[in-house]
C-alpha cells in the first residue's frame, strides 16, 4: 500500500523503496540504495519539509530508524506510519529501543483505533489513517449457485490457511457442489498442493497461483466471501479490497480487523484456530443468501473512507499540523 501514496493520493509524493519481499542480500542492497537516494533528495530538494516513513515491527522498524536518523540530521519533521500486527509483541521485547526512537518522531500514524489505544497505553499520541485502496472496478459476473470464497495472502501456517483446508476436508460431503474456495498467493505452494491432492479437495478448492492485476479484479468480482483465518494481522489490505467489492468477511478477531468487521453484522469473527467457528460462519453464509447479500452491500458503503480522496484529506491535515 505504500506505493499507492504516489499512485493514488499525491502525484508529487517522492517515494523511495527501502525493501521488498526478497532475501537478505537483495534487501540490504535496496536499503543502501535508499539511504543514498534519501540523502541526495534532502541535500538538493529544499522544498521537502516532512519525511513520511512506513514501517512494521522487527527488522522493518530497525531499518526505519536509520531513515529517521537521517531525516533528523536534516532537521525534517518525521511521520512514522506503523503497519503490521506484531508491533505490540515487538515492543514487549524491545521497549527501550522502540520508545527512544518513537520519541524522536513528530507524528505517529496507525491503521485503526485499537492501535491508537495501544500507543496511548505506552505513552504516545497517534492518529488513525486508513490504508488507501483504489476504488473498485465493478463488473457484472455471471454467477452460479455456488458460494465462491476467496483467500488472498501468504500460504503459511500463521495465516490459518491449513485450518481452513482441514474444515473443508472434514465437511467435504456437505460442501461439495455448493462451495468453492479460490486461493491466491505464494509461500508454501508445494505443501498446499499436496494437501489438496491428498485430501481430494479439488471439487471445493482451486489454487489460482500468484494473483495480481486483472486476475485479482476478476476474482474479487466473482467471489461472495473473503476468508482470512489468520493468527496475526494488522489491518489487512486484502480485507479492505474485498469489502470494496461488496464481499462478506470471515476472519479472526486479531489486530485491527475487529475495528472494521463486526461479528454477525458485516461478517463473522472468531478466535484463531477455532475450526468449528470457521465451519459455522461459512455454513451460515452458505444457507442464508439474504444475509450474504446484506453484508456485502454494507461493506461496500463502509469502505468509502479508505478511498484516495478521503485518505488524502486526513494526511493533508496531519502534514499541515506539522508545518
Amino acid at each position: 500500500m505504500l506505493w499507492n501514496y504516489d499512485k493514488y493520493i499525491f502525484d508529487n509524493f517522492k517515494f523511495i523503496e527501502n525493501s521488498r519481499k526478497s532475501n537478505v542480500v537483495v534487501n540490504t542492497f535496496i536499503a543502501l540504495v535508499a539511504i543514498v537516494r534519501m540523502i541526495l533528495k534532502l541535500l538538493f530538494d529544499k522544498k521537502i519539509k516532512i519525511v513520511h516513513i512506513h514501517t512494521a515491527s522487527g527488522v522493518s522498524f530497525m531499518r526505519s530508524t536509520l531513515f529517521l536518523k537521517i531525516a533528523k540530521m536534516f532537521n525534517k519533521k518525521v511521520v512514522m506510519h506503523i503497519h503490521g500486527g506484531g508491533f505490540a509483541d515487538y515492543y514487549k521485547g524491545h521497549n527501550n529501543f522502540v520508545t527512544k526512537n518513537l520519541k524522536r518522531c513528530d507524528k505517529i500514524i496507525t491503521l485503526s483505533q485499537n492501535w491508537v489505544d495501544f500507543y496511548a497505553s505506552i505513552g504516545f499520541q497517534s492518529s488513525c489513517v486508513e490504508n488507501v485502496i483504489s476504488e473498485p472496478i465493478l463488473r457484472k459476473t455471471q454467477h452460479d449457485d455456488v458460494l465462491h470464497m476467496l483467500y488472498l495472502g501468504l500460504i503459511i501456517e500463521r495465516k490459518g490457511i491449513y485450518d481452513l483446508l482441514d474444515v473443508l476436508s472434514k465437511n467435504k460431503a456437505e460442501f461439495d457442489g455448493k462451495l468453492m474456495l479460490h486461493i491466491g498467493g505464494n509461500g508454501e505452494v508445494e505443501k498446499l498442493n499436496k494437501i489438496i491432492a491428498e485430501k481430494e479437495l479439488q471439487d471445493v478448492v482451486t489454487f489460482e497461483g500468484w494473483v495480481d492485476n486483472e486476475k485479482k479484479v476478476e476474482l474479487l468480482n466473482l467471489c461472495d466471501v473473503f476468508i482470512l483465518p489468520s493468527y496475526v494481522e494488522g489491518l489487512p489490505l486484502s480485507i479492505l479490497e474485498a469489502m470494496a467489492y461488496n464481499m462478506a468477511i470471515v476472519s479472526t478477531r486479531v489486530g485491527g480487523i475487529p475495528s472494521l468487521v463486526k461479528d454477525k453484522i458485516n461478517g463473522f469473527l472468531f478466535e484463531p484456530g477455532d475450526k468449528y467457528a470457521i465451519f459455522s460462519s461459512v455454513n451460515s453464509l452458505l444457507n442464508d443468501k439474504h444475509l450474504l447479500e446484506k453484508m456485502g452491500k454494507d461493506n461496500g458503503h463502509m469502505i468509502e473512507d479508505y478511498y484516495p480522496r478521503n485518505v488524502a484529506n486526513k494526511l493533508t491535515d496531519i502534514y499541515n499540523s506539522l508545518l
